[in-house]
């Protein structure tokens, strides 16, 4: 105990005459906090949630349910699921395609061709137009105002939205469902940029519903609008033949030409083949109307960004306290490296 005693004894002597170099590295590293408080940029983030609920009963019932708490999806496992269940729908959200999507999306669309996109507001606030110019003139007057979905984009356009899908989907954008089990999914942007924060968080989730849409109820929809057009068509041929068996109806026709009645006949029993096909086409697109309403699927909006947008800049008071721990640190990497060998042996 007097050995420990005194080697703390000699470790407070050896920290005393040292303070003012502790002091002195605790408000260097307080000041270097202070100063990054000062200089670090706002961060805006926008935070959009939405529900998807799909129909239909899921495999494995209340096995499937206690085996998602530990993370196993027994649906998929069992082929129960498509592309668009489970967790592929957060791949989606950050999916290159669908960010393109979103960049090249007018920021007021109200004004129509020619004004700003989302891809040139960002490159405008995150300064990268301006650095990348000087290196390359081409950079200088890149725009994506005049661009529409048709147009062919040129080399450095696409290397351009390259980079920007990269550059958002590592550092700008989360995706995230609230629980395993649940069916409550967030999309949250976070940028320096207020309006862009929002408005690609919500414009994400809209282009992911109409492509989710689209892919879930694409082969009824088409299969219901084929069988309304073959019920039209036919719901016509049955008004013609009507038509035509009324005028080919003979009142007092003469017993020597029995033939003369044949017309009205052939007539008549076209329009019953006719509305029989007819009927058979109306079950049947009543039916698909049925199951289109049954395969649609349900993704409602729950929360959607407002501004003013919660600014995510770290706090003064924990920047400093931050800095004063990292000081503390130093100083005891101080003590470390130049507290005498001779003592600690």
């Amino acid at each position: 105990m007097s050995e420990l005693l005194d080697a703390i004894g000699r470790l407070a002597n050896f920290a005393g005459r040292h303070f003012i170099k502790g002091v002195c590295i605790v408000l260097v590293f307080a000041l270097l906090g202070v100063g990054y408080f000062f200089f670090q940029k706002s961060r805006y983030k926008a935070t959009v949630s939405f529900i998807l609920y799909e129909k239909g009963t899921p495999v494995g019932g209340g096995l499937a349910g206690l085996a998602s708490q530990f993370g196993v999806d027994i649906a998929a496992m069992s082929g129960g699921s498509d592309m668009l269940t489970g967790d592929n729908i957060l791949d989606i959200l950050k999916s290159r395609s669908m960010i393109e999507t979103v960049l090249l999306s007018k920021v007021d669309s109200s004004k129509g061709t020619g004004s700003q996109t989302l891809a040139d507001r960002y490159l405008e606030f995150s300064g990268l137009k301006t650095k990348w110019a000087n290196k390359e003139a081409a950079l200088a007057s890149l725009t994506y105002s005049k661009l529409t979905r048709a147009d062919t984009h040129t080399i450095v356009q696409d290397s351009v939205l390259f980079v920007l899908y990269e550059r958002l989907f590592k550092k700008h954008i989360e995706t995230e469902r609230l629980n395993k089990k649940g069916s409550i999914i967030t999309v949250s942007t976070l940028s320096a940029d207020q309006v862009f924060s929002k408005l690609f968080s919500e414009r994400l989730v809209e282009e992911t519903r109409k492509l989710y849409f689209g892919v879930k109820t694409g082969v009824s929809a088409a299969n219901v609008a084929r069988l309304q057009a073959r019920a039209d068509s036919l719901q016509k041929v049955m008004n013609v033949k009507s038509y035509q068996s009324a005028s080919l109806q003979v009142l007092d026709v003469n017993a020597a030409f029995k033939t003369e009645t044949v017309p009205a006949e052939v007539s008549q029993r076209d329009r019953m083949v006719s509305y029989a096909i007819y009927t058979e086409v109306m079950k049947n697109l009543e039916a698909s109307r049925m199951a289109l309403a049954n395969q649609t699927p349900v993704m409602q909006v729950l929360d959607l960004p407002k501004y003013p947008l919660e600014n995510q800049k770290l706090p003064f008071l924990m920047i400093l306290f931050i800095g004063i721990m990292a000081g503390l640190f130093a100083c005891g990497a101080f003590i470390f490296l130049f507290y005498p060998r001779s003592h600690v042996a």
